[in-house]
């Protein structure tokens, strides 16, 4: 058998009582900074201790909570069947995660935790959304690789296109309804401009 690691048993269900009540707290309206490490440990039902013990500072928990809400919902790798099927795969995943998963509730969170701090952003956007995006990437250099797309075709700008413009109608336009031809017909309309000419 493995030895033992020093130290108390690390216990999950502690730790998922502490990265709930982030995500409740910021959900209810509490602000980034009005969270204190004695709100988050009374309303999880712990110590603070249990808190410190997992991580260094509220930075690096609020962090760990969004983490866990965007990587809540795993998504498939594409298929590799062409550069158009992949690309709707992805964007139907990301369609169900924003609007049907614990993804879409922790989108506002995000927004309202995230504005104000940069650091906190730049964090963000490396752990979180760039491994997303490198998927979008994948596919797009090996559109461009195999000739399925222009070989000038800027692969970062497509990426944020498609992204993007799926998160916006998702969450910020609340009036339009995002339905399964509307991911396709994104996907087609990039692909019009990207094709070898």
């Amino acid at each position: 058998a493995p030895p033992r690691r020093p130290g108390r048993p690390r216990s999950e269900q502690v730790e998922d009582a502490i990265l709930d009540a982030v995500i409740s707290l910021l959900s209810q309206g509490s602000s980034y900074d009005a969270l204190s490490m004695e709100l988050i440990a009374s309303t999880a039902g712990v110590g603070k201790a249990a808190i410190y013990r997992r991580w260094a500072n509220k930075e690096a928990l609020v962090l760990a909570t969004l983490r866990r809400a965007f990587h809540s919902t795993p998504r498939t790798p594409p298929r590799g069947e062409s550069v158009r099927e992949d690309l709707i795969d992805l964007m139907r995943q990301m369609r169900h995660n924003v609007l049907e998963s614990e993804e879409g509730a922790a989108f506002a969170v995000l927004i309202q935790t995230l504005t104000n701090n940069a650091a906190l952003m730049h964090r963000y956007q490396e752990t979180v959304i760039e491994p997303r995006r490198e998927q979008y990437r994948e596919v797009l250099r090996r559109g461009v690789a195999e000739g399925e797309l222009r070989a000038d075709l800027d692969v970062e700008r497509a990426t944020v296109m498609l992204t993007s413009t799926l998160l916006f109608v998702c969450k910020l336009y609340p009036t339009f309804e995002v339905k399964d031809d509307y991911c396709i017909g994104l996907v087609d309309d990039l692909l019009r401009g990207s094709l070898p000419r």
